[in-house]
């Protein structure tokens, strides 16, 4: 070979040895660009993941709380009007700071008109509920005349918040859209970021509103929601509270945190959310800065991500809300660069490495062949301390390497002489070495894996593979080498590898279980969040009950149980609903029986008190035994209203279960308590507070309620009408604690001398009103009668001696003997109530037929006159 030719060899495994390193170069910035994609996007999904679970528990805070005004809403669609003190009570039994942590205070908007101002004013002024002073210094602010006014008339806490009592909401443009709009859709509406009347350092907030809207109005048309329109219910927030109540010390280290209000939302016909185009403040609006301490400059914005960041949007109140998070520099979340510098250096090595190693396989190559191919590759062979040669002429061993002996536990030199049989551990082995000579013999190669015999130790598996031995280029004579290779460590990883893939398996498994629980979690809290807002709506302990049937048999459904409440004497706590087929069934049992009624506390309490078993549960099976049972009290505003009792299925209650029971418990209690109220101020707003007997309007709606009973059957009706005897100079001598005793001995004197079905009423200062269901003129004559002698033989017992010589005057009148219409029974026995009394007192008269009473009213003024 001359000159010309090694230089042209030499130049052709340079320009190879370029080539592999330019590709080396490309395949490591390749890895480099990949490594550093795969660690921002997994950086990028872990910052998503985050911000998507704080945007979910903003939005969860609000809803919670939006939550609070739809049970406002609920009280004042069943109650009407309600004063301060109920106000004041009606927040107290919500316990909001402990349990809708975050808002500034709650208000009452009224909506009055210029006409209504001054007496709404006076009527605030003169609320003497809370402070028997009332509110003097009530008045309306700012001054001047509006067209309609949005006053706040109360607010919770009060403390800190004085200075918006009586201010008109809807003076502050802003705020005036909001109102509009809430009052005319009937949702919960928020305002735009504003800054707080009652917030002295000036920073940022925003108010929820919902429509309150008069008992009993259509509210179907947006006409009648303005018609019909009462005020509103207002939480107030101060928006750093409010989101440094979600965000944690650790969450603000990481990430800088803004909240952006867009304005109104609307929803796309494509299914997005975005922003009303009319929407004067659609740009957006800072509201909350986790950079500043305390926001107070409503400020426009143009928001650009950079780095690592993310964007949520939420709904507040029908206004959109865009969350925008970017981490901070030197957050867990910054890109860590010593992966790909480390992939980048180490794949120039290589590449280098390689460069050199081809070019020096190169020149191997042509000194190789330049020394004799046979002798260079059997020494390479023979000394290869990683494989196992063997050299074999038919079935007998010629030699082998040192690998070869460790493979088979002998000294190499003991290898000479052996056939293929006895290192076969098995006799599929040795058969494996036949066929595998077979093919050789043929012309061609054989690869075979091998169990190799040891005489000290296990058998060693290898992969063998043998081809002819050629000599001076041609063919030997039935010899053939063998190259071995240990797979014990090969094995080793793949059982690792398995392993390890068997655990992946496994972990997957076990995430998929947390997943399918997390999404049981959220349905269970959808539920409960939809039951509670039908309970606040709930009328009656009978909806209250079938409200909980139908949703618990969802939220447990492997369980069984039922709902009881503690009756009004407190004696009997008594079934009012179920769900499942409970085996422990009572309808009724007394508060001892149950563990948890006596301690106030859910029962059992540790697996120790499981021994225990409460009596209601234990004496009402048969031979099934004891079911596995959990008692929760019923309880609010520290009173005990029932129990909420349950079997589920597994042995003892897990603890998600009995968190859920427990937030089921609260919402069943405080429901049964608003009712509870609601009858109270009905019983307080129906019944006379001196007799115990019904008032005017009580007597009315139980008139009404007869009259429509007997509309077209034609059953009689008698009213009495019982007026005392000079009973101004029963206070006039004796005073008038002697006359409020003889109203209440006469008020016990009816009880006592009328049927049960009689409707008893005291229906003026001195004057009572007996109505006689199915009762013609003779049996009300009878029971007058009756009446008046017992009023005649009355001694009354007071704090200045004993009153008696006490008489009444009786005036009946009869449907439909005396009148035609049963509207008119009042006024006739009103009329002959007067002759009575002129004719000489203590004594009954009965009506004449009066058709000319129609649209009459009691001439209560002339009644009196002749006392």
């Amino acid at each position: 070979m001359g000159p010309q030719d090694r230089k042209l060899l030499n130049w052709r495994a340079g320009a190879v040895a370029a080539a592999i390193f330019a590709a080396g170069l490309a395949a490591t910035w390749a890895a480099g660009s990949l490594a550093r994609h795969i660690i921002h996007s997994n950086t990028q999904g872990r910052f998503s993941a985050d911000t998507a679970e704080m945007a979910s528990a903003v939005g969860e805070r609000v809803r919670a709380h939006a939550e609070v005004l739809v049970s406002m809403q609920g009280l004042y669609a069943s109650v009407g009007r309600i004063d301060r003190a109920q106000f004041q009570r009606y927040v107290d039994v919500l316990d909001l700071v402990r349990r809708y942590p975050g808002f500034e205070a709650l208000q009452v908007l009224r909506h009055v008109t210029p006409e209504g101002l001054d007496a709404f004013i006076a009527e605030t002024r003169t609320d003497t509920s809370v402070d028997p002073r009332g509110q003097p210094s009530y008045t309306v602010h700012p001054a001047g005349p509006r067209p309609v006014y949005n006053v706040i008339q109360f607010v919770e806490p009060m403390r800190g918040n004085e200075r918006v009592l009586g201010f008109d909401v809807g003076s502050n443009p802003a705020q005036l859209d909001s109102l509009v709009r809430g009052g005319d859709t009937g949702r919960i509406v928020a305002t735009p970021p504003v800054k707080l009347l009652q917030d002295e350092s000036g920073g940022l907030g925003f108010i929820l509103r919902a429509p309150l809207y008069k008992a009993g109005e259509l509210t179907a048309t947006v006409d009648q929601r303005r018609n019909a329109l009462l005020g509103f219910a207002a939480a107030v927030y101060r928006a750093n509270d409010l989101m440094r109540g979600v965000l944690d010390a650790r969450t603000l280290q990481q990430m800088n945190v803004r909240v952006l209000d867009r304005g109104y939302a609307r929803v796309t016909s494509e299914g997005a959310v975005t922003a009303e185009p009319a929407d004067p403040s659609a740009t957006a609006v800072l509201l909350f800065d986790s950079r500043e301490p305390n926001l107070q400059v409503v400020t426009p914005v143009a928001e650009v991500p950079i780095g690592i960041a993310a964007e949520r949007s939420l709904v507040v109140g029908d206004r959109l809300w865009l969350l925008h998070f970017a981490a901070r520099a030197g957050s867990s979340y910054a890109a860590d660069p010593t992966i790909p510098t480390v992939v980048l250096a180490s794949g120039s090595v290589i590449s280098l490495l390689l460069a050199g190693m081809a070019l020096s396989l190169m020149r191997a190559g042509r000194l190789s062949r330049s020394l004799g191919a046979l002798d260079a590759e059997q020494r390479a062979l023979v000394e290869n301390p990683l494989a196992g040669i063997l050299f074999t002429r038919g079935r007998t061993v010629v030699r082998g390497n040192h690998r070869m002996g460790d493979l088979c536990g002998r000294p190499p030199e003991a290898l000479a002489g052996l056939d293929l049989a006895d290192l076969a551990a098995r006799p599929e082995d040795a058969a494996a070495f036949e066929a595998a000579l077979a093919a050789i013999a043929a012309g061609g190669t054989a690869a075979l894996e091998l169990h190799l015999k040891c005489p000290d130790r296990p058998p060693v598996v290898v992969d063998a593979f043998g081809r002819p031995l050629f000599l001076q280029g041609r063919r030997g004579d039935g010899e053939v080498l063998w190259v071995m290779q240990d797979k014990t460590d090969a094995l080793a990883v793949e059982a690792e590898r398995r392993g390890h893939e068997q655990a992946l398996h496994e972990a997957n498994a076990h995430l998929i279980r947390l997943v399918d629980a997390a999404e049981a979690r959220t349905m269970e809290i959808t539920l409960l969040a939809e039951l509670s807002s039908i309970l606040q709506s709930c009328q009656s302990m009978d909806e209250v009950f079938a409200s909980v049937q139908a949703y618990a048999a969802r939220l447990f459904p492997d369980e069984a149980g039922a709902v009881y409440v503690l009756n009004r004497k407190r004696a009997q706590v008594v079934r009012g609903g179920r769900w499942g087929v409970p085996r422990a069934d009572l309808a009724s049992f007394a508060p001892d029986a149950c563990w948890a009624l006596r301690r106030g506390q859910a029962f059992p309490v540790s697996e120790a008190s499981r021994g225990l078993v409460c009596d209601h549960v234990a004496g009402a099976v048969g031979e099934g035994g004891v079911p596995n049972h959990v008692c929760q009290p019923l309880i609010a505003r520290n009173r005990l209203l029932g129990l909420l009792y349950r079997e589920p299925a597994a042995e003892g209650a897990s603890a998600s279960a009995l968190q859920l029971a427990t937030m089921l418990a609260e919402q069943v209690s405080l429901a049964l308590a608003n009712i509870d109220l609601r009858e109270q101020l009905r019983g307080q707003a129906l019944r006379d507070p001196l007799t115990g007997l019904g008032n005017r309007r009580f007597v009315e709606d139980a008139l009404a309620l007869q009259i429509a009973g007997i509309a077209g059957d034609g059953r009689p009706l008698s009213v009495a009408l019982i007026d005392l005897d000079h009973f101004k100079q029963i206070n006039d001598t004796h005073s008038h604690e002697a006359g409020d005793a003889v109203l209440r001995a006469i008020g016990d004197v009816l009880r006592a001398n009328t049927r049960q079905s009689d409707i008893i009423a005291r229906y003026g200062g001195e004057e009572f009103l007996l109505l006689l269901p199915n009762t013609g003129p003779d049996g009300a004559l009878a029971v007058a009668n009756h009446l008046l002698q017992a009023v005649r033989s009355l001694r009354v017992l007071w704090s200045g001696g004993v009153l008696d010589g006490i008489t009444a005057s009786i005036g009946i009148a009869a449907f439909p003997d005396h009148v035609s219409r049963p509207d008119d029974l009042i006024v006739a026995a009103d009329a002959a109530l007067y002759r009575a009394k002129a004719v000489g007192r203590d004594q009954v008269v009965v009506s004449a037929a009066a058709p000319d009473l129609a649209g009459q009213q009691p001439d209560m003024s002339t009644l009196h006159a002749v006392e």
